[in-house]
């Protein structure tokens, strides 16, 4: 099964660390947040990869090569436009001809959560999609409690919310690439489509998983803390 990596996005919410390299190279203690994604792929057997790409390609293209320093098998795909995580996926259909199924994780998300165990499961199944999901994820803004004469009765800056959420880690079956188009979302538009058309799509829950968004510049703080960098 091969690991799509996207790393598409422009990373305006890195500037201005994005104005000079590419999102995938922004280092996360010392190392490239794409490299921790790479490898933490190939420990759990998906050797075979392709990097999405878009701004400063040939930064990440000449820093992994043809992966076997990382002992992975990288393919590129570059595309400047923008496109939706669905519509990166669709530019792939000819890199994907021969895939039944595939897993997607976003080059932004640094995470243990088992991809061995979600693939097993998948396969197992075969839905239309399995989504990995996570506990414990930080909410990026205060909560109130409201009573009803519009007392605030509490409020808790950033909690972490204990319902499943996406890890922006999947597997998809070749079925869905049908509903993959330029401009499309896989959260926004295909995940809601699937279900509402009566799709089978399950979810694969690791609530011990560490999960981190490094799309931020206040992320990056906190994933370079996580990983003992300073």
């Amino acid at each position: 099964m091969k690991a799509i990596i996207l790393c598409a996005g422009h990373g305006t919410r890195l500037r201005p660390l994005t104005n000079y390299i590419s999102k995938a190279m922004v280092p996360v203690a010392g190392m490239p947040i794409l490299e921790r994604i790479v490898l933490r792929l190939v420990e759990q057997g998906f050797t075979e990869q392709i990097i999405a790409l878009s701004h400063f390609a040939e930064q990440v293209r000449h820093y992994f090569g043809d992966g076997s320093r990382f002992g992975a098998a990288i393919d590129y795909a570059v595309n400047t436009a923008p496109s939706g995580t669905a519509g990166e996926i669709h530019s792939l259909r000819g890199m994907l001809a021969d895939e039944e199924h595939f897993l997607v994780h976003y080059g932004d998300i640094l995470t243990d959560l088992s991809v061995r165990a979600m693939a097993d499961e998948h396969l197992r199944h075969e839905p239309a999609v399995t989504i990995g999901l996570v506990t414990g994820v930080e909410f990026h803004a205060g909560v109130a409690t409201l009573e009803e004469d519009g007392r605030v009765s509490s409020f808790i800056e950033k909690p972490r919310l204990e319902l499943p959420a996406n890890a922006a880690v999947f597997i998809l079956s070749r079925r869905t690439l049908d509903l993959c188009a330029p401009g499309r979302d896989f959260s926004g538009d295909i995940f809601p489509e699937l279900i509402a058309a009566g799709e089978p799509v399950r979810g694969f829950l690791d609530s011990d998983a560490y999960w981190l968004d490094v799309g931020r510049l206040s992320d990056l703080d906190k994933a370079n803390e996580f990983f003992g960098g300073s």
